[in-house]
């Protein structure tokens, strides 16, 4: 008897310990780098549920997963710092106390983030462990270090510049030579000054998609506020070695002017828009193969402020002289309202005035298909006064709304590649990036799952046409 009862008391003690370090949540152990240049610390965010404070996990440390028998205080982020106190990033983990999953990662600021984070089970430490195959550190390097500066692109064999230039409703180079552009929107320069993920393999993966065209979205603020060209890390240097290497993977270069207001989009150019343009025209005037997207989605302003700007933000026409002023003769592109789609009021009429102008529109979803009702309403009305009479370029397109997913989205992407196809419009595909949360990837829209270039949801179609129908080949090399 008395043997039975001091049983059922061990077993009691066990169930407690369990149920006391099960409540913990899981292990977590911190491998992130080799400890030194730079040492990772983990940081638990305290704003995990009422009973979670934070505390941090050193290099090689061990700490508790936060859980709660509330699921939604179960998610725990884990800011990454190092001993400077510079951000990586945040982690972001769920336990629900029997098993850990990984949610997501959200890179640092200014060049600080992590590449490669690995999350598994190491059984030998019985605890989940995260390593990271590389870390970038920010600092005046940046991601091109051994970049030179850009050069022009020549035909080969010569010094002779290869200009992009337009003849009615074709983009052309000097020897009269039609050049259909088909690329990838590289995304990330707008929203941190030394981007992310950058890198010159980078640049390759997006050519080995038979790309020959990538779109940088700009930020105007860090472009005004950068250093030289010719200190490394700077937002213009960084520029520049992106033009470097996509001139060497036989690559156009569309500079698209994405924000004038940092984080979030404006419905117009502003004043300083001029300025930007009148720099950046400066330094690319001799780039042939560099177009200029004068600004990114104009909407909620009317034709006339589209066109010729108010007292709050500047119009198409100015931005144009801006950079004709310069004696540049790049390829400016010009885009709709109504979030860049609608160009259905433009005609012989009401149009910029000026020579290598190329129209820009943004069909997403359901814009532009037959009995759309809204701005521009479908392709064939929206593009009545441009097609035909000159170039036009889908610089965004597809779908960025989830109720689209799981296979909705393919009928999207089928129907504006066809009308593109049949109609040699240029295009470059929003966007080449990886969403850190996959369920975001729908939204964004991502066409690629992972930075070696898997194509991923409307990725996989514009992957096919630019193999099935690739855009002009061109070759040239650096002056």
């Amino acid at each position: 008897m008395f043997g039975t009862k001091l049983s059922a008391l061990l077993l009691a003690v066990f169930l407690l310990t369990y149920s006391l370090v099960n409540a913990q949540g899981q292990q977590l152990a911190n491998y992130l780098g080799t400890g030194a240049n730079p040492r990772l610390t983990l940081q638990l965010s305290p704003n995990n549920g009422p009973k979670w404070g934070s505390f941090t996990i050193d290099y090689q440390g061990i700490g508790n997963l936060p859980w709660s028998s509330d699921p939604s205080s179960n998610w725990s982020p884990w800011n990454v710092l190092d001993e400077a106190g510079n951000y990586y990033g945040t982690i972001t983990l769920l336990s629900d106390g029997n098993t850990a999953t990984w949610q997501g990662y959200v890179a640092g600021q200014n060049g600080y983030y992590l590449e490669g984070i690995n999350f598994t089970f190491n059984p030998n430490i019985n605890a989940y462990q995260l390593t990271v195959n590389q870390i970038h550190g920010g600092g005046s390097a940046g991601p091109f270090p051994n970049a030179p500066l850009a050069t022009p692109a020549v035909y080969p064999g010569t010094n002779t510049p290869i200009n992009f230039s337009v003849s009615g409703p074709q983009i052309i180079d000097d020897k009269g030579d039609h050049i259909l552009l088909k690329g990838i929107v590289r995304p990330s320069l707008e929203w941190n000054p030394q981007g992310q993920f950058l890198s010159p393999q980078d640049i390759e993966n997006i050519r080995k998609w038979n790309s020959n065209a990538i779109r940088l979205d700009l930020n105007q603020n860090y472009w005004l506020a950068s250093d030289p060209v010719t200190e490394n890390g700077s937002y213009k240097q960084i520029i520049n070695a992106i033009v470097y290497y996509a001139t060497q993977n036989k690559m156009a270069v569309i500079l698209d002017l994405h924000w004038v207001v940092n984080g979030q989009q404006s419905p117009m150019a502003n004043p300083d828009s001029l300025q930007f343009w009148s720099e950046v025209a400066t330094d690319y005037k001799s780039f042939g193969t560099v177009l200029f997207e004068l600004f990114n989605e104009p909407e909620g302003i009317d034709q006339n402020t589209w066109l010729n700007g108010n007292g709050t933000y500047v119009g198409y026409q100015q931005l144009y002289n801006a950079v004709r002023a310069t004696g540049a003769n790049n390829i400016c592109i010009v885009n709709g309202l109504d979030y860049g789609y609608d160009l259905s009021f433009v005609n012989d009429n009401f149009k910029l005035n000026g020579v290598n102008i190329v129209y820009g529109s943004h069909p997403y979803n359901e814009k532009g298909a037959p009995g759309y009702q809204g701005p521009g309403k479908d392709f064939a009305n929206n593009f009545s006064g441009v097609l035909g009479k000159f170039p036009l370029i889908f610089t965004e397109f597809g779908v960025n709304q989830s109720n689209y997913f799981p296979t909705g989205y393919q009928d999207v992407y089928t129907r504006i590649l066809a009308y593109a196809n049949a109609n040699q419009i240029n295009y470059t595909a929003f966007a080449w990036w990886v969403e850190a949360q996959p369920a975001n990837a729908d939204v964004f829209p991502c066409v690629i799952s992972d930075w070696s270039g898997t194509p991923l949801n409307g990725g996989v179609m514009i992957h096919q046409d630019m193999l099935a129908q690739p855009g002009s080949k061109y070759t040239y090399r650096q002056r």
